[in-house]
C-alpha cells in the first residue's frame, strides 16, 4: 500500500510545471550573486581557539592504573631486556688459505 501512494505522489510532483517556480528576475539575481560574493563579516584568518589544550591530563583511576601496570609487567616478561656490555659474534665460516 505504502509503495503505491510513494508512486502515486512520485508521478504527481513529475506533472507538476517547475519552471515558474524557478524563473526570476535578472535584476534580483544579480543582486543575489553580489550580496553572497561579498558577505557583511571578514572572514577570520586566525587559528579558532579551542579550549585550553596545555593543561595536564588528570591522573587514571585505581582501575585503569592496575590494569596498565599488570599490562606493562606482561609486556616486560614476555621481552626480555637485551644484554649490555655483551657482543656476540657466529663462528667464522669458510677456511684460511695456505701460506
Amino acid at each position: 500500500m505504502y509503495k503505491i501512494v510513494l508512486l502515486f505522489f512520485c508521478a504527481l510532483f513529475l506533472l507538476l510545471d517547475v519552471e515558474p517556480s524557478q524563473a526570476r528576475e535578472a535584476s534580483s539575481a544579480a543582486t543575489e550573486t553580489e550580496s553572497s560574493a561579498y558577505p557583511k563579516v571578514p572572514r577570520p584568518n586566525y587559528k579558532r581557539y579551542r579550549g585550553n589544550s596545555r593543561t595536564r591530563r588528570k591522573r587514571l583511576g585505581f582501575f585503569r592504573r592496575r590494569a596498565a601496570r599488570r599490562k606493562a609487567r606482561r609486556n616486560r616478561v614476555a621481552k626480555p631486556a637485551p644484554r649490555k656490555g655483551v657482543i656476540s659474534v657466529d663462528e667464522p665460516k669458510g677456511v684460511m688459505p695456505k701460506n
